[in-house]
């Protein structure tokens, strides 16, 4: 990959002339990737830019830059899709943020219910491997992870992955997407169960106000579910 294409996160939104990398984005810039004085490389900063900076200096704590240009990011989703995740062990959490970010979701919110696991949230970690994700799919806003939100305070408007229904394995031909492909058409929400799935009390809840859907006849892990019922809604919804 040319050095123009090195792409690299920062947390500040709104970059100067002038900003000094150090921490990790140094560390990766300079004995990484070994790049050099007058190498150009892309900062991305959660805004809807790309910055194109210039390396004026390298030392052993921080590398300097400064700005050469900046255009609007073409990579970042046109739609918001927003999937809801029952909690479960932070590696498979990690492993479905970073691809979920990759594919073009906008939100990820973590709920629980009756079969969650009693686990401890690392929502900054979460998001930290969001926003690295952007370097490889090349958008500049990532997907924003929050909660922990409760079952009872999921949205009403949405599908839910359900290993129980009887509705076709993808999208395609059932009547609930169309109007809601109508009335969303910028915009969806994708419920996904925790590991062990919902109970049937719960269920018979999400039917009262979401739609079930199917993946397909094979169980699939919740992390899976989630990817594969992402990709298919944003496929639906011409994101993909």
């Amino acid at each position: 990959m040319p050095a123009a294409e090195r792409r690299f996160f920062t947390q500040s939104q709104g970059l100067s002339q002038d900003l000094v990398l150090s921490g990790t984005e140094h560390n990766h810039l300079a004995n990484v990737l070994r790049l050099r004085v007058g190498d150009d490389i892309i900062i991305v900063c959660g805004d809807e830019f790309d910055y194109q900076y210039k390396i004026t200096s390298i030392t052993k704590s921080q590398t300097i830059l400064s700005l050469a240009k900046k255009w609007r990011n073409e990579y970042n989703p046109k739609v918001r899709l927003t999937v809801y995740m029952g909690v479960i062990k932070h590696d498979k959490l990690a492993l479905a943020v970073e691809k979920l970010n990759e594919i073009g979701v906008s939100r990820v919110v973590l709920f629980k219910s009756s079969r969650s696991q009693d686990l401890p949230i690392k929502l900054d970690k979460l998001q930290t491997i969001a926003n690295q994700s952007c370097k490889q799919c090349r958008r500049s806003i990532p997907l924003r992870v929050s909660g922990v939100i409760s079952f009872e305070e999921l949205p009403k408007d949405a599908f839910f992955a359900d290993e129980k229904s009887n509705t076709p394995p993808r999208f395609s031909g059932h009547p609930s997407l169309a109007s809601a492909q109508a009335r969303l058409i910028s915009e969806g929400n994708l419920i996904v169960g925790p590991e062990g799935g919902f109970t049937d009390a719960e269920r018979e809840q999400l039917r009262k106000t979401a739609t079930p859907i199917s993946l397909g006849r094979r169980i699939l892990r919740s992390e899976t579910a989630a990817i594969v019922g992402a990709t298919l809604m944003l496929s639906k919804l011409g994101e993909i």
